[in-house]
C-alpha cells in the first residue's frame, strides 16, 4: 500500500462500525450521524483511504458517503481477509480483531479505490435488485399453485397480481431513471444493438458493471466471475475453474449468451467451433460469456470516443 496515504480500517456490521486506525481504535454507530463522527476524526492533511469488508449491503451507507466526501474507499472481498488472518495465525473472530486484520491486509496489499458511481447509476441498480426481490417472490408464488389446495388459488393469483403490477411500476422507474442521464441512456442502446443482449441485460451490466469501460480485459473478465483459474500442481494437471466475480452481472450475461449462441453469427460460431474440439457445453458457454463481455466493453469504449 503506498506510504502516502493514511489508513482506516472499518469493521461493518448491521449496528455498528468497528474502526481501527494505526495509532487508535473506536466504535462509531453504522448511521449518518456515526459516519460524520468518523469523518470529523480523519485529516483530510493526511490523506485518509478508508477500506472495509463486503457484508451483504450494510456498508453501502459508509459506502456513499465516503465518496460523497471525497474520501477514497475499497470494499475487499471478505474471503480474502479470512484467508488472510488464518495465514497470520488468527483464529479468533471478534470486531476489533476483524478491524485489526482489515488494517493489516491494507497495509501489505495494494488495493484500488472504488470508482464512485453516478447517483442514477445508483439509484438504477436499487431498483434492480427490488425487480429481482419481485420476480423471486413471483417464481415462488407460482410454485405454490402448483403444489397447494384449490382453496387458496385464488389468494395466491391475487398475490400474483399484486407482484406484477409491482414488476411492471419498478421497471417504468428503471426506464425513467436510465432515460433522465444522456450517457446512460446511449449505453444501454448501445448494449441492446448487440445480438443476444436484451434490455435487463443491458440494465444489469450498466447498474453492476459501471467501471466496465475503464477496465482492462483481464480485469473485466475476473470481475465479472468468467475468467477461469488454473489448477495445476507439479504433475497434476486440473480442470480450470471460474470463482467469485459480480454474481448478478455473471448470471444476466449467461442467460444472454445462451440466447446470443442461437441467434448470434458470432457467437453461434465461436461456440459450435468449441464444441466441435470436445469442450464440454458450459466450457464453451463461459468461453462465450466472456467474448461476449469484451466485445460489449468494446463498444461502449467507442461510444465513450464518439460522445467526446
Amino acid at each position: 500500500m503506498n506510504d502516502t496515504v493514511t489508513l482506516t480500517a472499518v469493521d461493518v456490521s448491521k449496528e455498528s462500525l468497528e474502526i481501527k486506525m494505526i495509532h487508535r481504535s473506536f466504535n462509531v454507530p453504522n448511521t449518518k450521524k456515526g459516519i460524520a463522527q468518523l469523518i470529523r476524526k480523519m485529516s483530510p492533511a493526511e490523506n485518509p483511504f478508508v477500506v472495509c469488508e463486503a457484508t451483504g449491503g450494510y456498508e453501502r451507507l459508509l459506502m456513499h458517503t465516503m465518496q460523497d466526501a471525497d474520501i477514497p474507499i475499497c470494499r475487499a472481498n471478505p474471503a480474502r481477509i479470512r484467508a488472510f488472518a488464518r495465514s497470520e495465525g488468527v483464529r479468533a473472530k471478534t470486531d476489533p480483531i476483524d478491524a485489526r486484520m482489515i488494517l493489516k491486509f491494507a497495509q501489505e496489499k495494494e488495493l484500488r479505490p472504488a470508482v464512485p458511481l453516478e447517483p442514477e447509476r445508483k439509484r438504477l441498480a436499487a431498483y434492480l435488485d427490488r425487480r429481482s426481490h419481485l420476480k423471486d417472490e413471483a417464481v415462488r408464488e407460482k410454485n405454490r399453485i402448483q403444489n397447494s389446495p384449490e382453496e387458496i388459488h385464488a389468494a395466491i393469483n391475487r398475490m400474483l397480481h399484486v407482484l406484477g403490477k409491482e414488476i411492471d411500476l419498478i421497471e417504468e422507474m428503471i426506464r425513467e431513471t436510465i432515460s433522465s442521464h444522456a450517457l446512460i441512456s446511449a449505453q444501454v442502446e448501445c448494449l441492446k444493438k448487440i445480438k443476444g443482449v436484451g434490455e435487463v441485460t443491458a440494465w444489469v451490466v450498466i447498474a453492476f458493471l459501471g467501471e466496465i469501460d475503464k477496465l482492462t480485459r483481464n480485469q473485466l473478465v475476473a470481475l465479472a466471475g468468467v475468467a477461469p483459474f488454473n489448477r495445476d500442481s507439479g504433475i497434476f494437471k486440473g480442470k480450470r475453474k471460474i470463482i467469485g466475480g459480480r454474481a448478478k452481472v455473471r448470471t444476466t450475461l449467461y442467460m444472454a449468451t445462451q440466447t446470443a449462441s442461437m441467434h448470434n453469427p458470432v457467437i453461434k460460431e465461436y461456440v459450435e467451433g468449441l464444441r466441435a474440439r470436445g469442450k464440454p457445453y458450459k466450457c464453451a458457454m463461459v468461453a462465450a460469456m466472456r467474448k461476449m463481455l469484451i466485445h460489449m466493453q468494446s463498444e461502449l469504449k467507442k461510444l465513450e470516443l464518439e460522445v467526446a
